[in-house]
Parts: structure tokens; sequence; C-alpha cells
């Protein structure tokens, strides 16, 4: 109780600290505590000032310069990164409206990005800056780097704690996702959306450092590698990879899996033939998460369709033919510029189902933290975990904003549109 006292403590000192700084970025609902520990606020003070310090987003450029930076230099651009970064995201948790900076999940992830900032300020002030370079720091950046692997699943599982805590006081039909022109609402996702962002700076950075000072110059096929950056990334590939997963998953759930088709031609062949013509620059690991949450979305929306309208009659009926693609369902087909010259200058990506589609309610609410499509997914905070676990085709309703945030990294979007009944037209831009 003390721990997450103290965090309610941090909230309010955070906002109060820095709208004194900044009043215009103060906002009219705030968690609001009184502070009776003055040993804590220079922490406090320190987490404000370098929450307030710009963060630039890094390039695919930015990155592969970076790889020719020395080991030194390297470590202190880290070092810098981190210690806003950290910051800003401990601040931006701390700062959500309307009570859901209290949900227990974000209160520990919070607390988390507050020792790690210490963590590193203490490093600095120990070693100073002529140690960053040593192994000591490179353990203490993986520590970073391992500790909030599951960031994302907690901030769903806070998603969740926050509305249980609503539900208790507006009802159980309450759908925060159906609110999205309440100002609240929009200013939860907007800080949400700059978390993540930010989040993906620091796992980024640390990431690309590592395998930079790791001397790793090839990946496991072969492909020349700047650190995280795949030179010659081939998107058909990584596509290919990304369906191959979610027709695992389909196979598992559904004993059935739709076809993927790339310009008119199976995947596969597609790949045999020319799937290495396409190829740029690019972090092919975000490549791929954003290539799977599409494609498990298509791939659901299309063996759904099959069923409400009553082709597939029993998923389970005919294992052997689940073994494979079912003709009964409709392929996902996808859509790319077949010349390189295309590739240098505009990366674009289609792709098409003809599943259930939506109509232009659940469209406006597609990107929301706060929806997901699937029936049957967590209810409470509680069964969040252990959902997870499964490796479920669909659940949470992070897939769809996470991916953007992914996309828009790197100066591209997702865009989509969909007719209910007929399917969903995605148009990837990397």
């Amino acid at each position: 109780h003390t721990s997450w006292r103290t965090l309610g403590m941090f909230c309010a000192a955070c906002a109060a600290l820095k709208s004194k700084a900044q009043p215009s970025l103060q906002r009219s609902a705030r968690c609001v505590t009184v502070i009776s520990n003055p040993a804590r606020l220079n922490t406090l003070s320190a987490v404000a000032d370098f929450a307030d310090r710009p963060l630039e987003k890094r390039s695919i450029n930015d990155l592969i310069e970076l790889g020719r930076a020395s080991r030194q230099d390297r470590a202190l651009q880290l070092h810098e990164t981190l210690k806003v970064g950290l910051s800003r995201c401990a601040m931006r948790l701390s700062e959500m409206p309307f009570g859901f900076c209290n949900a227990p999940s974000l209160k520990r992830v919070t607390s988390a990005y507050v020792q790690n900032f210490k963590q590193v300020m203490d490093f600095e002030e120990k070693h100073g800056v002529v140690g960053l370079a040593n192994e000591e720091y490179a353990a203490l950046t993986n520590s970073i780097l391992k500790q909030h692997r599951g960031t994302m699943l907690d901030v769903a599982k806070g998603v969740f704690e926050f509305n249980e805590d609503l539900n208790k006081i507006f009802g159980p039909d309450l759908e925060l996702a159906e609110l999205r022109d309440l100002s609240l609402i929009q200013d939860i996702e907007k800080s949400l959306d700059e978390f993540f962002t930010t989040r993906l700076t620091l796992r980024l950075l640390i990431s690309h450092v590592q395998a930079l000072n790791a001397g790793r110059n090839v990946n496991s096929d072969g492909e020349e590698m700047v650190g995280v950056v795949n030179v010659a990334t081939h998107p058909i590939t990584i596509l290919s990879r990304a369906y191959i997963a979610t027709r695992f998953m389909c196979l598992r759930d559904f004993k059935m899996a739709p076809d993927l088709h790339v310009n008119g031609v199976k995947h596969d062949e597609y790949i045999a033939l020319e799937g290495h013509k396409q190829h740029f620059s690019y972090v092919h690991t975000h490549l791929f998460y954003i290539f799977l949450e599409l494609v498990k979305n298509a791939a659901r929306a299309s063996i759904e369709r099959m069923q409400i309208e009553g082709s597939v009659s029993d998923p389970l009926r005919d294992v052997h033919r689940g073994a494979g693609a079912s003709a009964e369902i409709p392929a996902l087909h996808v859509i790319v510029p077949e010349e390189q010259s295309i590739w240098d200058s505009e990366r674009s990506v289609k792709l098409a189902d003809r599943g259930t589609g939506m109509n232009r309610s659940v469209l406006n609410k597609a990107f929301s933290y706060f929806y997901s499509s699937v029936k049957n997914k967590p209810t409470v905070a509680e069964e969040v975990s252990d959902f997870d676990r499964r490796m479920p085709l669909a659940g949470f309703g992070f897939g769809l904003p996470i991916s953007r945030v992914m996309a828009r990294y790197f100066a591209g979007d997702i865009d989509v549109n969909s007719i209910p009944g007929k399917g969903t037209d995605v148009y990837i831009y990397l």
C-alpha cells in the first residue's frame, strides 16, 4: 500500500511541477494528491525536467549513421535518450486523466520507469560519461530492455482495470470506445500513442546499440544488417512469414485457414519467382509485427464471414481438409508495386479480404485502445495474462493502434476502408 501511495504522490507531484513550468500543458482532469515526502522532490524535479526536453524519433538513415559512430558516441547518445525517454514514459503515464493513472498496472509500469531513470542517473553520477561504454552500462541497458518486454500487456491490463472502475461508477454498459468524441477519451488515446512512440524509441535504440556493439553484420538469413536495420528488407518475405504464423493460429483455433495471394499469385509461388525483387532498408521486426497483426485480422474476418453465412457450418468437422487452405474461405489478396524504382521512393502495400467487413461506426473505433471486435476476449483484468499466454488470434484491441504507431514511427501510416459484409481493404504505407 505504501508503494501505491508513493506513486500517487509521484503522479500529482509530476503534474504540479510540469504545470508550474508550463501552465499551458495542464489538463482539466488530473490525479491530485498532496505530497508529504519532501525527500523525493529531487527525483521528481529531475523527472519533470527531463520529461520536458525534446526526444526526436530516429529515422532509418539516423540508425544507419549511428553505425558509423564510435562505441563511446553511441553510448552517449543512448544515455541521453534514456534519460529523456524514461522520464517521458513515467510522466506520460502519471498524467493520464480521469483516474486512468491510478490503475494498479499503470502504477507498476510508472514505478518501473522511475526506478530505471534513477538507475541511469546514479550510474552517470558514479562513473561519469566515460563509463558509459563499459560492459556494466551495457548490462544496465539490457536489463531495462528485458524488464519492459511485457509493458504492452501491463498497459492493456491497466485499460481493463480502468474499465472495471468506471463500470462500477457509471454502470456495466459503459463502452469507452463509443465515447471517442469526448475530449478525455481522446486525451487518453493520444497519450497512449505518445507513450508507445517513446517506448519504441527506447527499445529501438537499446537494441540497435547492442547489435552494433556485438558486431553482427548479417542475420540468420545471411542478409546485411546495420544494427537492427536490415539494409535489404524483402517485404514479401516478411509478409509470407507473418501469414505462416497466422495460418498456424487459424488451423489451431478453426482447423482451417485462408490462402494468401500476392499480385494474383500464391504467396510461396510469388516469392519463388519474384519475392526478392522489392527491397528497402527497414527494421524488419517492426514490419513483421505490422503484417502479423493485419493478416490476423483479415484471416479471422474471412473465417467468421463463412461461419455466419453457413458455408462453414462446423469449423471442426473436416480436420483433413483443414490441414491445408480451405477452398470455401476466400483468399487474402495483397497488391504491391513490382518495380524497384517505386519502392525506392514510395512503399505501399494493400491487403484486401472478403470477410465480415465493418460499418462506419465500427470503423471509427478500429484504432481505439478501448475496442476489440473479438467476442471471446478477457472480461476482467485478472484474465489478461492467462489469455495472452495462449497466443490468441486476437483479443485486446491493441494490435491495430500499435501497428499504426510503428508504421508512423518511420513516417508511414495505415489506412483502413471497409464495406459491411463485403470485406476490408488495408493500405500500409512504409
